[in-house]
């Protein structure tokens, strides 16, 4: 089975990786793009390949994105998703694969007592953390009550992550809409005020701000 790249196995060896994989019983199943895909509540899902997001429908339709899962990306409700009710879903992006772990293999004591096991649950307990700190800043973002506040913020946001002033948006300005919840076409009017007010610069998903803000 592949390696995938994620925090969730940060100082554990191909080999132990290897073995983990057979002692934790996983499997793996494909996604079509567009395609929902279940919220596991005894298992954690792992993008091996592919994207996926965590969406939002509020009673007119209309979608927030909350998070948006890539390879190596971590997703279930032992994750800190317990609180999602009917109205989230996740849906794949594009073609991806997701692998599947049972928590209980994660979780429970090793009958070999291996380091590495330790390790990883150490790495969970991490992963839920950063989990809850995304849901914050995200929330923060969408307290803001105008478009601007929240692009700002959220601009603001990525800057400062980033260490410059120039950063590449993780997703593009349609999803970008979705996820700090407002109407696209409002959105792009009010960035394109922003760049002639001389606030920012932004070509696609590359984004400068200034200092005049």
């Amino acid at each position: 089975m592949e390696e995938v790249v994620t925090s969730l196995f940060d100082g554990v060896s191909a080999d132990e990786y290897a073995a983990m994989m057979v002692c934790f019983k996983t499997s793996v199943k494909t996604y079509c793009k567009g395609e929902e895909v279940p919220m596991p509540t005894v298992r954690v899902g792992l993008v091996q390949r592919g994207r996926l997001s965590l969406l939002k429908t509020d009673r007119d339709g209309a979608r927030t994105i909350f998070e948006q899962l890539k390879p190596g990306g971590v997703f279930g409700e032992m994750l800190g998703y317990a609180w999602a009710d009917a109205s989230f879903f996740l849906v794949a992006d594009e073609d991806s694969d997701v692998l599947y772990i049972d928590y209980e293999h994660i979780v429970k004591r090793c009958p070999n007592a291996c380091t590495h096991h330790s390790v990883v649950v150490s790495n969970l307990l991490k992963l839920m953390s950063e989990k809850t700190q995304a849901l914050s800043e995200h929330l923060e973002v969408l307290s803001r009550r105008t478009t601007r506040e929240k692009l700002l913020a959220y601009f603001s946001l990525l800057s400062a992550k980033n260490r410059s002033a120039y950063f590449t948006l993780p997703f593009s300005q349609t999803s970008l809409a979705d996820y700090i919840c407002v109407d696209r076409s409002a959105m792009m009017r009010e960035l394109r005020r922003m760049s002639d007010e001389g606030l920012l610069e932004i070509d696609r998903r590359n984004v400068k701000l200034t200092t005049r803000r």
